[in-house]
């Protein structure tokens, strides 16, 4: 399929890479206190303005649902064929994946033969993302709630709108937690080598609501790299404690910020200026060739983050490729200040904005000017030169016009969420976007959704109450259309069931538990019984919940994960013996299954058996998790003593740890590794998680 002027297309191709499995979404859904990161009270910011302040929030407060996680990817990185988009006039050349987010994976001037972007040379899932899965590389949009967006491994929408200047990309979805659209037009021009990226986001209601954007662009690292933007000063994560805190820029009693090799352990630098300017940021190597960013008032907010020099920072970016191929920093742009902030969006309105992509070469001497100010104005002047102003303002009313044109040709596909958000509104969500795609039920398919159900006949299919649903649904519009049903056609376990589940994640547990309890009356399910679980604050009580669920018919076997923790956590060591050592080899062989089982050695002190778990490297490690460096030291303060005896002391401990370090395998440490320049105290997982919220 090919759209085309006479030297703008748009095409199907592959790119040839190795590749690791995704896997399928989770069946269990995720609540707000099952956060990987918990929330904690929001810190006191220290010397930021009312603008870099408002509407903050705290990482980890918010549920991801109705969202599945995506967890059961593995790293097998086979030989494989990716399907992509791409976006070509001649002198730049875009690759971008609908299938994973609308992720721009590679942007390649053809002239310079050199590719502008970190493109990773493999597809690897790592849990970095809000719903898990994320990977590394590329331009990712980010919104509309905090973090790394929740289609970062998922289906979006693309097509082609034919404007009077050529083909328009554009890539948009609708979230399902805001209800609200978002899309991305991308502009080649004919005969240039600068790449347009229009945002829009809609709000079709009558209430303000509050959204979150966030524009990342990973860059290939290399010695000597600097990054720059217009700042008088900075706005740096500091740990622990997570405070946002305005340092000078470069701070002469510190170290110079702007070269991200400077930075031990992983950083987060939002660039600050009270002076109105355009803004714009660049990552210049030593050479001062780079990537160069400009972007429409609307987006206040640049930052770069590097996961900084220490061992585990550059482990995590092997990880997330191959070893020695996946250093890459991020420069990002954004709405807000800072990323610990929402901003509002009208009632029935819309928020737009325009980015400008573009190779910059400046002379090495400038970029690298001791001054910070002087190598500044001097980037400035060529980035402006690549795109003004006027440049700008001229594509952006271009592409505002464009924005709410209906795409000529669609590409691809979304999720069916916004088709069913305006089935269920009797309202579209907004002009020039179409959500319609096939459902189950449809076009030779079985078994049709039973939230499509829902919308057409107000019930359940006895069909659909003979199974659970694959996701679910918890917003007050669904809520209220469960309750219709249940009033017109009588109530279900499956009505029940997801009216709990609502009530539970907006925090009324009492509610939940009704719920849950009315459901496992009505029909007994694996997940009634693993919701009422949850919300059992009586150990005895939780235990008997979950033994009921996984020993009831179609449960899933990720749920062995969330009951061996449990057990582990409540410190009841031989239930979790006995629940571990009964699982069959399908189970075991789940990765945080076996990180469980690495926990249980732990805690019988079998020293043999956890260096056995401990010899194999886990998929699921979740970023800022100190799981792994925990179980290590139990490991290594075990045998230290087991082999000293009456002879330990504290210092010989100190020499056994200096024979053991922490192997690199298991090594995802980000904070806490060295007393160089940019190094921060160790943190635990929680508090490493805001340090850059998304990278």
């Amino acid at each position: 399929m090919t759209s085309a002027t006479d030297t703008t297309t748009v095409r199907w191709t592959t790119r040839a890479m190795p590749m690791s499995h995704l896997g399928a979404p989770d069946p269990l859904p995720y609540f707000a206190h099952q956060q990987p990161i918990r929330s904690k009270p929001t810190p006191p910011n220290r010397g930021l303005n009312a603008q870099e302040s408002a509407r903050g929030f705290a990482w980890g407060a918010d549920s991801i649902l109705p969202y599945q996680v995506l967890g059961e990817y593995d790293r097998a990185q086979a030989p494989g064929e990716m399907p992509v988009l791409e976006f070509s006039n001649g002198r730049l050349t875009a690759l971008l994946a609908p299938h994973l987010g609308g992720r721009l994976l590679s942007l390649r001037d053809q002239a310079a033969d050199r590719e502008l972007l970190f493109a990773n040379p493999v597809f690897q899932p790592a849990n970095l993302g809000s719903l898990n899965a994320w990977f590394s590389g590329g331009v990712e949009w980010n919104g509309l709630i905090p973090g790394h967006t929740p289609v970062s491994c998922c289906a979006v929408f693309a097509g082609v709108v034919h404007s009077a200047r050529g083909p328009v990309l554009r890539l948009y979805e609708f979230d399902r937690i805001v209800e609200a659209t978002w899309q991305i037009d991308l502009f080649l021009p004919e005969g240039q080598d600068r790449l347009f990226v229009h945002g829009r986001i809609v709000n079709a209601d009558a209430w303000e609501k509050q959204a979150y954007w966030w524009t990342n662009m990973a860059v290939p690292a290399s010695p000597g790299m600097r990054v720059l933007s217009p700042a008088d000063y900075a706005i740096e994560h500091v740990l622990p404690g997570n405070q946002l805190e305005r340092f000078d820029f470069p701070d002469p009693a510190r170290f110079d910020g702007s070269y991200p090799g400077n930075w031990t352990d992983a950083c987060s630098v939002f660039f600050r200026t009270e002076t109105p300017q355009p803004l714009w940021i660049a990552a210049l190597d030593a050479q001062g060739r780079g990537l160069a960013h400009v972007a429409s008032a609307q987006m206040q907010g640049r930052k770069f983050f590097y996961f900084g020099t220490g061992r585990g920072g550059q482990h995590w970016m092997d990880f997330l490729s191959q070893p020695g191929r996946g250093h890459y920093v991020e420069i990002q742009s954004g709405i807000t200040p800072t990323q610990n902030q929402r901003f509002a969006l009208p009632a029935h309105g819309e928020l737009h904005w325009t980015e400008a992509y573009a190779g910059v070469q400046v002379a090495p001497e400038l970029v690298h000017h001791s001054d910070y100010q002087t190598a500044t104005r001097a980037v400035a002047q060529a980035v402006q030169a690549r795109v003004d102003a006027t440049d700008l303002a001229e594509v952006d009313a271009f592409l505002r016009g464009v924005s709410a044109q209906a795409v000529t040709e669609r590409l691809h596909a979304g999720s069916a969420w916004g088709m069913r958000h305006e089935q269920l509104t009797g309202q579209a969500l907004a002009p020039g976007l179409d959500f319609a795609c096939p459902l189950r039920g449809q076009q030779g398919q079985q078994d049709p959704d039973p939230w499509d159900e829902l919308l057409r006949s107000g019930r359940f299919s006895a069909a659909s109450l003979e199974r659970m649903p694959q996701t679910w649904v918890t917003s007050p519009r669904w809520c209220a259309a469960l309750e219709r049903s249940a009033d017109r056609h009588g109530d279900t376990w499956l009505h029940a069931l997801a009216l709990g589940m609502a009530a539970h994640d907006r925090g009324d547990l009492a509610q939940a538990r009704k719920g849950y309890q009315r459901s496992l009356n009505l029909r007994p399910t694996w997940l009634g019984y693993r919701q009422r679980a949850l919300v059992e604050t009586n150990v005895g009580a939780r235990e008997i919940a979950y033994d009921a669920a996984w020993h009831s018919p179609g449960v899933p076997l990720v749920l062995a994960v969330e009951i061996a923790n449990d057990m582990l956590d409540t410190g009841r060591v031989r239930a979790a013996h006995a629940f571990l050592g009964g699982l069959t080899s399908a189970v075991q062989a789940l990765d945080r299954v076996r990180l469980a089982q690495a926990r249980l050695a732990a805690e019988t002190q079998d020293w043999p058996l956890l260096a056995h778990w401990l010899e194999r490297p886990f998929a699921t490690v979740r970023e800022g998790e100190s799981l792994l460096d925990t179980l290590w030291t139990r490991l290594q303060q075990g045998l230290c003593k087991a082999e000293l005896a009456e002879r330990w002391s504290e210092a010989a401990w100190q020499q056994w740890q200096a024979r053991h370090p922490l192997p690199a395998h298991l090594d995802f440490r980000m904070q806490g590794q060295g007393q160089g320049q940019g190094a921060q105290p160790a943190t635990d997982a929680n508090a490493e998680h805001s340090l850059h919220g998304q990278r």
